[in-house]
């Protein structure tokens, strides 16, 4: 049957779904349809009465022609395009010992997915905990009842750092593979409105629960999972991975290496580059947390409908790009959300945002955050880390050595007022007024007070003495990139090597990582046959 898909339907919060997105499709296509099915559906609050702004695709009759319509209507339709399988007709290089995948974020857990869906049982290392432990231990963490564990925290552990953030399964890469993604997630427990949802948002409590089941169903497959089991060293023969060492004293011989180590795995990117593993330092975010009342947002975006209850919690999402002054722009933004400690290592603090499944906080938080290049702290492969480290550690002991957040007033900030009071704030671990202006980076100092009050112009009301900046943000983004081969996106210099995900420098959230760990995965297929 002929199919369009068409975008920007309109449809009112209290409408009925299937009539509106029938009576639409005879509009603009001159015939009834056959069926409608929802793709996308996000809130539109630009005009004085929020609506429902959809995307479908419609079955036609028979006799029409879906290629002519689509070229008739314009921008606003397409053909679809098939989601293609995952599995693949598999290579004839043998290999040489098993397939190893290094993390259990988004990246490697979807490669190993992969891999086990075309037979390949693979071996996934993750050097934190299984979920359930992770979250006891964080939990204690944030309540100060233990001190931190350098390998099992927001950071490192099962699921990665995606899953202490505001769970969110959107992306701006438009891989064909993008469904799969989301049907996995929803096969193992994610609520079935992902699928559809313009800005699908699980958060953390239900990515707890999903990562578990992901695991059980690569079990399923063959995969093999172990927790506690650290990457350390890699053994390389004639250019190629050989073998590795797991937690400084196990040695095991490999066929293939999928490289996603996460954006935080420093002590990883030290042994690449002592390896001789070809690395290069890349831009990245960094910037300061801020903490506003969810009323005012709710307020500033929705008007008067911001206590509607068929709509969710309002967010933001802006990017500022002052005249003779850096940009400025928002980062995973987390309506109901709370502001939290996310470090690896002790006598670090950088902030992060999370979120659980009902957004139910009173507060909102959102990362404002500018990019720094190597330009700004070093060409070296790992001046940017060198960097994050610096900051971090500053932070750390401004806020008192105890994982206080230095934090300010977002309106003393801005006018360079210097006067201790009380703040309120999600931040677990308790505030600390500083002068941040003092602390932070010129560039950021600059960004921001270039930007804030551009960002004050579009949402009326942030610039806010209830505002509160917390310091600092710096895991935004990985400042390392593993050099790989564009075609077989193995290493540039060490075959057999597949660096993949946010870690490896090559995405950016829990979607694009998934997306490429899944091609990693694929073109691992593509040249070994299975054993």
């Amino acid at each position: 049957m002929p199919l369009i898909r068409l975008y920007n339907i309109a449809v009112g919060l209290d409408d009925d779904l299937d009539r509106a997105l029938r009576r639409e499709a005879q509009k603009r296509l001159g015939v009834a349809p056959d069926a409608c099915r929802l793709v996308k559906r996000g809130v539109d609050a630009r005009e004085r009465t929020p609506f429902f702004n959809c995307t479908a695709d419609i079955t036609l009759p028979p006799q029409c022609d879906a290629v002519a319509l689509a070229a008739s209507i314009g921008a606003n339709a397409a053909i679809p395009e098939s989601t293609p399988p995952l599995t693949a007709p598999p290579g004839s290089q043998p290999l040489r010992g098993p397939v190893v995948v290094v993390g259990s974020g988004p990246a490697g857990t979807f490669a190993a997915w992969v891999l086990a869906q075309n037979g390949y049982r693979p071996l996934l290392l993750e050097r934190g905990k299984p979920a359930l432990e992770r979250l006891k231990q964080i939990g204690r963490f944030n309540a100060g009842v233990v001190e931190l564990d350098p390998e099992n925290n927001t950071l490192f552990g099962e699921g990665g750092a995606g899953s202490f953030s505001d769970g969110k399964l959107y992306t701006g890469n438009r891989d064909a593979l993008l469904p799969r993604v989301l049907e996995f997630f929803v096969e193992c427990g994610a609520p079935a409105r992902v699928l559809t949802d313009a800005a699908p948002h699980v958060g953390t409590d239900v990515l707890s629960r999903v990562v578990v089941r992901m695991r059980q169903a690569i079990s399923a497959l063959g995969g093999q999972f172990r927790f506690g089991a650290k990457l350390t060293d890699l053994r390389l023969e004639n250019g190629r991975v050989a073998g590795i060492t797991i937690n400084d004293t196990e040695h095991m011989d490999t066929g293939a290496v999928i490289l996603a180590p996460g954006h935080s795995a420093r002590d990883t990117y030290e042994m690449l580059l002592a390896r001789g593993v070809a690395l290069q330092s890349k831009p990245f975010q960094l910037g300061v947390r801020v903490e506003h009342p969810q009323d005012l947002i709710d307020k500033a975006q929705l008007g008067r409908f911001a206590r509607d209850k068929r709509l969710v919690p309002a967010s933001y999402d802006v990017a500022c790009h002052p005249a003779g002054a850096p940009e400025l722009f928002s980062f995973c933004m987390c309506p109901g959300g709370i502001t939290m400690a996310s470090i690896s290592e002790p006598g670090m603090l950088c902030t992060n945002g999370m979120s659980f499944s009902p957004r139910a906080s009173r507060f909102a938080n959102s990362a404002l955050v500018t990019t720094f290049s190597p330009d700004d702290f070093g060409q070296g492969p790992l001046d940017g880390v060198a960097f994050q480290r610096r900051l971090e550690a500053a932070a750390f002991a401004a806020g008192g050595s105890d994982y206080t957040a230095p934090a300010q007033p977002l309106t003393h900030f801005l006018r360079g007022l210097h006067s201790p009071r009380k703040m309120r704030s999600t931040y677990a671990r308790g505030r600390r007024y500083v002068d941040l202006a003092a602390l932070l980076p010129d560039k950021l100092n600059r960004a921001l007070r270039a930007g804030l009050p551009q960002i004050d112009r579009r949402i009326d009301g942030f610039l806010t003495d209830s505002a509160v900046l917390h310091a600092i943000e710096s895991r935004a983004s990985s400042p390392v990139r593993i050099l790989r081969d564009g075609d077989s996106r193995q290493s540039n210099n060490v075959q057999d090597l597949y660096p993949s995900g946010e870690g490896a420098g090559y995405a950016g959230g829990i979607m694009s990582a998934a997306l490429d760990g899944m091609r990693s995965a694929l073109a691992l297929v593509a040249r070994f046959a299975r054993t």
